[in-house]
């Protein structure tokens, strides 16, 4: 089941990759301006087709204030040295209808959000659809609503954060799949995702959705958190909801990842699995540094699995420079996010 678990998340890694890199033009369009709006730019720089692509000046300013309604993969990169940057306004958010997007090299303000910053599917297809949504090198300040969510069933779909530094403003879930859909592929890599003050929300929720074996009997769904950083997030509660926990049908990597003050005491690795722990799942947890409120918890932790146990834990109370302002520059353990990591 394993092996089959990891070709199916090859192929939909290669398909998916390959959304990301079929654009045909990738020079930046040089008649887009500070604040102009995003949908405008889209609108008169895109044409309607199987794939869309549109690559941002240098440094530019835009707002996005409507709903962008995509019909086919789209793909928004910025300038990787001077990113692009977008406010986002009370009607600004993206719905993808049997499609996916990929937003690269921005940074975003989200201060003014109101509604889910993608929304994967409005209107429930008749057969299921796969999608990809890939955030590369974001940015992202003050959510107030959700980064991604679901808004109908029959999506199967990976999501990637990849490079990015992404913060909650409010007290919400960033990731909320309770309408339906399921995430066969959850992947945070080399990022570093935060609150100033401790959240009470799940990071992740999926309660009232769909699971993995609606797709097909075999799906395993992957959570894969790797070398990166997760401060004040659902804290002194489950760190994921899931509709159902302690499945086969998950596989869960946990690994050079440093949690503060996430989910229950001692129980980071239990409430990736909504509090519960056991030989169902697929655990592979290793070299990670877990702590709550200045302590050392990582002899707490544990998957409730003797075959695979948490191994390789970090003994050390991290000392971030200034956190609740961002900063996360510290020198106490090689993990989490290596943009951060800095040694003696």
């Amino acid at each position: 089941m394993k092996k089959l678990n990891y070709l199916f998340g090859a192929v939909v890694m290669a398909f998916a990759m390959a959304l990301t890199s079929c654009s045909s033009e990738d020079l930046p369009v040089s008649d887009i301006f500070d604040g102009d709006d995003l949908s405008t730019a889209i609108a008169n720089h895109t044409e309607v087709g199987s794939y869309l692509s549109l690559t941002l000046p240098a440094g530019v300013s835009l707002t996005m204030n409507e709903v962008i309604e995509l019909n086919a993969p789209m793909t928004i990169k910025g300038d990787a040295a001077n990113p692009a940057k977008i406010k986002v306004g009370e009607q600004g958010r993206f719905i993808c209808n049997g499609s996916g997007i990929t937003l690269e090299n921005v940074i975003i303000d989200a201060s003014d959000q109101t509604q889910p910053l993608v929304t994967l599917g409005v209107d429930e297809p008749e057969e299921w659809e796969f999608a990809s949504l890939f955030f590369i090198n974001v940015d992202i300040t003050n959510m107030k609503k959700p980064l991604t969510a679901t808004g109908c069933k029959k999506y199967y779909f990976m999501l990637n954060i990849e490079n990015c530094r992404m913060q909650l403003g409010a007290d919400t879930f960033m990731f909320d799949y309770s309408k339906g859909s399921v995430a066969v592929q959850f992947n945070i890599v080399n990022s570093t995702i935060w609150s100033a003050e401790p959240t009470s929300k799940s990071l992740y929720h999926s309660q009232g959705g769909q699971k993995g074996t609606e797709y097909t009997a075999e799906t395993i769904q992957e959570f894969n958190l790797e070398k990166s950083t997760f401060y004040n997030l659902a804290k002194s509660k489950n760190f994921f909801t899931h509709r159902q926990a302690n499945q086969k049908f998950f596989a869960y990597t946990m690994k050079d990842c440093i949690f503060v003050n996430c989910g229950k005491s001692g129980q980071v690795v239990k409430g990736i699995n909504q509090g519960q722990s056991g030989t169902n799942p697929i655990w592979d947890i290793s070299g990670n540094v877990f702590n709550f409120d200045g302590a050392d918890t990582s002899a707490d932790e544990s998957t409730g699995d003797e075959e695979e146990p948490v191994r390789n834990s970090k003994a050390v109370v991290v000392n971030f420079a200034d956190a609740a302002n961002g900063d996360f520059t510290q020198n106490d353990a090689t993990a989490g996010d290596p943009i951060w990591f800095r040694k003696n």
